[in-house]
């Protein structure tokens, strides 16, 4: 029998927003109304080599010191390898390089994480198919507990235990895709955290046209449950950053740049070059075609 769950007002909804998580880019951050919300799942979606990992890996910082989140209260972190793309010592780089920044902002680190902290308080999984991510999904019900705060979940990726299963139709890896991003959901939802699944791109052919163009893989099932879904590419020789759905973000994109220290704000200089680069006509861009 069916349990009908309590109900709410809108002003209840609008008080239970958490707040944000920030990127550590400030053109990205007010992109977003102030970085990666917490309390729903945000879908970060890119090629090889776009920056996925590397956002990623801020948002293990950022979510630990005090000017990385718009609330009052820091938080640890869930990270979810299924590709082996995690890499301690460029979290151990950011750490230091935040560190840094906040004792020349403030002078002094006792209202912050030390770097050993940060690197502390996130915890590692390592799943690399369908049955050890739902049995890790299942687990965090006993991480989760008060004392440990957990404030970010990072999955990376889905779509490779996904495809990585053998003999398997359609709807066999679309119950699996619906199953693992709802668990990731009511998870985000009860404990006002925020949850980051990492997608790949894929290539698609439009008829009767027959061009190929780059879509976010795992099909429009999934697309419809991330409530924010970001794509990171390269345009222009510049990293970019744009909104390709969200229920209140208008569909904008902007610059950035990824360094030793992290995710930063492109440089000015660079910036002004921007308006140049969008204006390049239309008519230079080729589609692929498909022979």
């Amino acid at each position: 029998m069916a349990v009908v769950r309590r109900s709410r007002t809108a002003m209840d909804i609008l008080k239970s927003n958490t707040g944000c998580i920030s990127t550590y880019s400030k053109n990205i951050d007010d992109m977003l109304n102030g970085g990666i919300r917490m309390g729903v799942l945000t879908e970060l979606c890119g090629n090889p080599g776009s920056g996925k990992s590397n956002l990623c890996t801020q948002l293990c910082v950022s979510v630990q010191m005090k000017y990385g989140v718009t609330t009052n209260e820091t938080g640890t972190v869930i990270y979810i390898d299924t590709e082996g793309s995690f890499v301690p010592i460029r979290l151990q780089n950011m750490a230091m390089a935040a560190e840094n920044h906040y004792k020349n902002e403030n002078g002094n680190l006792t209202n912050t994480s030390s770097v050993e902290e940060i690197l502390k308080n996130v915890i590692y999984f390592r799943c690399i198919n369908v049955a050890e991510l739902i049995a890790c999904l299942i687990q965090l019900k006993q991480i989760m507990i008060p004392e440990r705060n957990v404030k970010l979940i990072i999955l990376d990726s889905l779509a490779h235990p996904i495809r990585s299963i053998i003999n398997s139709d359609h709807l066999t890896r679309h119950k699996h895709i619906v199953r693992i991003v709802s668990m990731l959901q009511k998870i985000a939802a009860d404990y006002k955290c925020a949850a980051v699944i990492v997608n790949h791109m894929i290539a698609k052919v439009e008829s009767p046209k027959n061009e190929a163009y780059c879509a976010p893989a795992l099909g429009d099932t999934f697309g419809h449950m991330s409530q924010l879904r970001l794509q990171l590419s390269w345009k222009m020789n510049k990293r970019e950053a744009r909104v390709l759905k969200s229920p209140h973000i208008a569909e904008l994109s902007t610059y950035f740049q990824i360094t030793d220290d992290g995710i930063r704000d492109i440089d000015e200089t660079e910036l002004m070059d921007q308006s140049s680069c969008n204006s390049v006509s239309q008519e230079n861009m080729h589609p692929i075609a498909i022979t």
